[in-house]
């Protein structure tokens, strides 16, 4: 496997855990993080490719696109798989 791939890997690994570890609520939300931010990763590094955005490199790894695509999927996740907030009771409680 080449190097960039593994560096890819462990950046969008750390990522994830440290974003299940800041916003995760359950344990099922681990995987679901892990995975959307290596896709997002993967997928931030395809479109500095094709794009041919530069902006921080290390070896093959276009740093900055690659890690606004993680967090770009990674929010993506939260929204979908954060719990929606507990309804407030509207009705008061009459008093006596």
């Amino acid at each position: 496997m080449p190097p960039s791939v593994l560096l890819s890997l462990l950046l969008a690994s750390i990522y994830g855990l440290l974003f299940h570890s800041l916003l995760g609520r359950r344990l099922w939300q681990l995987p679901c993080y892990w995975f959307s931010a290596v896709t997002g990763f993967f997928a931030g590094e395809a479109v500095a490719v094709l794009t041919g955005t530069d902006l921080v490199r290390v070896g093959n790894v276009p740093l900055v696109a690659a890690t606004l695509g993680a967090l770009v999927g990674l929010g993506i996740c939260w929204f979908f798989t954060s719990p929606p907030p507990e309804a407030r009771a509207t009705r008061r409680r009459s008093r006596r």
